[in-house]
């Protein structure tokens, strides 16, 4: 434990210190060790890209290095320059968040493990919003470094099991981000996706029919040395009275968006566990 937490300390202290010039480098290198020795989640890997597209030569290794840099840039926030970080991305669809932001219902943005979302998610800070993720439980002293990285400039991370304090963020008129293309409770609705059935999450959809918050798809990704960020209109969500049907509706809605942009850059979707089914 010691030495995990050694390691965990020299990665906060050295990895912000990175140069970008030097980041593709490293993650080349430590993505590709890191698909050599993890089988599972190479087989998963292989197995989501096969379904995603089908007859295409992708890369499981590119995802694995899309991983890395990810959380170099993870690292990199502590001591992030806005000015260049302004000018290397580009943001689409603003004017759908601050519309959305102005009706004081609160807003969910549904996105996914897609391109460099952790980064990305500095637009709403450097705007002057605040955002605030739901986080998974975890004894990783690695994770909870990557957790204190991601808090620097004062994003908000918030128990996933917390009911209580995700739903004060939207009664408070927040902004609550919610990755929703793994299930990781194991509780969301079986849809259609990719042309079969998978079990996405629910809790975006659900708490958006519950609050009235406005849910806006939002998803990331790079393109050359930029990084993409696009906000779509909200999804307009039935409420009939059949909580179930509604629900499951609307997370197909979002199915159907997230399947658009994982389809566009497949080795950016940073999923290492099989969607479809469990590996054999």
């Amino acid at each position: 434990m010691g030495a995990t937490r050694a390691l965990a300390r020299a990665a906060e202290r050295i990895l912000p210190r990175v140069p970008p010039a030097w980041q593709g480098l490293i993650s080349e290198v430590a993505g590709t060790m890191a698909y050599l020795v993890a089988p599972r989640g190479r087989a998963a890997v292989r197995a989501n890209l096969a379904t995603i597209a089908p007859g295409r030569s992708l890369s499981a290794r590119r995802v694995f290095v899309n991983q890395v840099r990810q959380y170099l840039e993870v690292f990199q926030i502590p001591r992030l320059d806005r000015a260049r970080f302004d000018a290397v991305v580009r943001v689409e669809g603003w004017d759908n968040f601050v519309c959305a932001q102005r009706l004081g219902k609160g807003v969910i943005f549904g996105s996914a493990h897609l391109g460099p979302i952790a980064l990305v998610g500095q637009v709403l800070i450097t705007r002057g919003y605040t955002l605030t993720l739901p986080a998974e439980k975890t004894d990783s002293e690695f994770m909870r470094a990557v957790n204190r990285a991601r808090q620097a400039q004062g994003l908000v991370l918030v128990p996933m099991d917390s009911a209580i304090g995700i739903h004060r963020v939207i009664r408070d008129g927040g902004v609550l981000g919610i990755l929703a293309d793994r299930a990781v409770t194991g509780v969301g609705e079986r849809v259609e996706f990719f042309g079969r059935t998978a079990l996405l999450p629910s809790a975006h959809v659900a708490l958006a029919l519950r609050t009235g918050a406005a849910l806006l798809p939002a998803f990331a990704w790079r393109e050359n040395e930029f990084l993409v960020a696009r906000i779509e209109e909200p999804l307009v969500l039935a409420s009939t009275g059949d909580r179930d049907s509604d629900v499951r509706a609307g997370v197909r809605q979002f199915a159907a968006r997230l399947e658009r942009y994982v389809k566009e850059h497949p080795e950016q979707w940073s999923v290492f566990e099989p969607v479809w089914g469990i590996l054999g």
